[in-house]
């Protein structure tokens, strides 16, 4: 079943043949215009939406009278709302909607003025759009390495762990990209929360994740670690899509839309730069 789910998408991601048509047949006159592509798309929030995910917010955070549980409480309610927030382009002016509203939240909970900051952040650096923020630290021999140093290629990011279900069942897609854009400007770096670093480098052996991994869980809680805590994930895996640029351009893909938003970026890459 999965060998047939990898076969597919390998033929999703092929040119689709001109049936009927010989390279030197001239092509009919239908009067269409051409069919197009399926595409990913991040559509723009209009100003209601944004108002209705925040007044949503606002009366999950009001169920918590306890100051000293609101903090607590309001992260899974904060963590939902960044995942919808994800799924679109915001506005300047919406960002700045968002963000007052933060400062709504921080001036009747000033105690937990870290909480609110780390959503701030995200709002303001981790939206699709935004230039992603560097990373820098060492990978599973001690060498260190950036972010940054994919600039040029269309870049995929994991946040994951062998401890985590849901990671484990990405690694047949890691390889399957790998293998198949194996000759284009694309790459695969994770973020690593495994305890223990051999826990991290056996699997990847393993698995054949043939990639450059930062380990990042070596703090008391393994997933706490500071990248993972800079980039606020809560939840894993975390994948985010960036473009050559190291623009974010789509968040929290799955499997067989990864491969699709990788496919998508390359080909603009590809209209972008064209070869001479």
């Amino acid at each position: 079943m999965r060998a047939a789910c990898l076969f597919a998408c390998v033929l999703a991601l092929s040119p689709a043949p001109v049936i009927g048509l010989s390279p030197q047949t001239p092509q009919e006159d239908i009067g269409f215009g051409p069919v197009g592509n399926h595409r990913i798309e991040t559509p723009v929030f209009t100003d209601a939406q944004v108002s209705a995910l925040l007044t949503t917010l606002d009366s999950l955070l009001a169920r918590q009278t306890d100051p000293a549980k609101w903090a607590a409480d309001s992260r899974i309610h904060f963590w939902r709302l960044m995942n919808r927030l994800q799924t679109g382009r915001l506005t300047p002016a919406q960002e700045q909607m968002v963000l007052a509203r933060f400062d709504t939240y921080q001036k009747a909970h000033p105690a937990d003025a870290a909480v609110i900051d780390t959503q701030r952040r995200m709002v303001r650096e981790l939206m699709i759009g935004k230039v992603a923020p560097e990373i820098v630290g060492k990978d599973y021999d001690g060498v260190e390495f950036k972010l940054s140093d994919y600039r040029g290629k269309v870049t995929v990011l994991y946040f994951t762990g062998q401890w985590c279900g849901p990671c484990r069942g990405e690694y047949p897609y890691e390889r399957l990209m790998l293998e198949i854009h194996k000759e284009d400007p694309f790459a695969i770096v994770s973020v690593n929360s495994d305890a223990k670093l051999e826990t991290a480098k056996q699997a990847k052996i393993d698995n054949k994740l043939e990639f450059r991994s930062w380990w990042d869980g070596y703090a008391e809680k393994n997933t706490s670690g500071p990248i993972a805590s800079a980039w606020n994930v809560t939840g894993w895996p975390a994948i985010y899509l960036l473009d050559a640029k190291g623009t974010i351009r789509f968040t929290n893909l799955r499997q067989e839309d990864v491969l699709k938003g990788v496919s998508q970026l390359l080909e603009e890459h590809r209209e972008q730069n064209p070869k001479k």
